[in-house]
């Protein structure tokens, strides 16, 4: 007789057990309400100290995997202010700069020269390290005026790799 009990507390317990809320669909969640964008905030004078001060161009670097370029493109233009393409045994970078250019890292000042706007550099060259890891941002200066400064994102070191192979 007290197998029976078990049983029929057995069996009444997977009754209970299987017995669940059958649960009701929630209400829709409120419709969020239109926030009003915050305005611009006006723009920063620009520094005259030094390169590190200086506002950087506006604009984004775009990798290109076929022909192994990282370009750096302005907002709004379609023009490139500098590429940097594998080509050969090195790197070469192209701009509107020309003659002796300096080059201003985290890590200090160096010079290229461009000559009909393009500067060659061997893929080990220190140079392209010390672009590719200046903090944030790096400037090329020309002695006529001109001048690059240029953020410093994953396409430089992407172009500089994979022309080191």
């Amino acid at each position: 007789m007290s197998g029976f009990r078990y049983a029929a507390a057995g069996a009444l317990m997977l009754v209970v057990a299987g017995c669940a809320a059958i649960p009701q669909p929630a209400a829709p969640p409120p419709a969020p309400q239109p926030v009003a964008p915050a305005p611009a905030p006006a723009p920063l004078p620009t520094p005259t100290a030094g390169w590190e001060d200086r506002a950087v161009d506006r604009g984004a670097w775009r990798y290109d995997t076929a022909s192994r370029t990282a370009a750096f493109v302005p907002t709004g233009s379609a023009n490139a202010l500098l590429t940097m393409a594998c080509s050969g045994g090195g790197i070469r970078m192209t701009s509107a700069l020309d003659g002796n250019v300096s080059l201003r890292t985290s890590a200090g000042t160096d010079q290229l020269r461009f000559d009909g706007g393009s500067a060659n550099l061997p893929t080990r060259d220190p140079r392209l390290d010390r672009i590719a890891f200046s903090r944030g941002r790096f400037a090329l200066e020309a002695p006529g005026g001109g001048a690059l400064t240029l953020p410093v994102q994953s396409e430089i070191g992407r172009v500089i790799e994979d022309c080191r192979g």
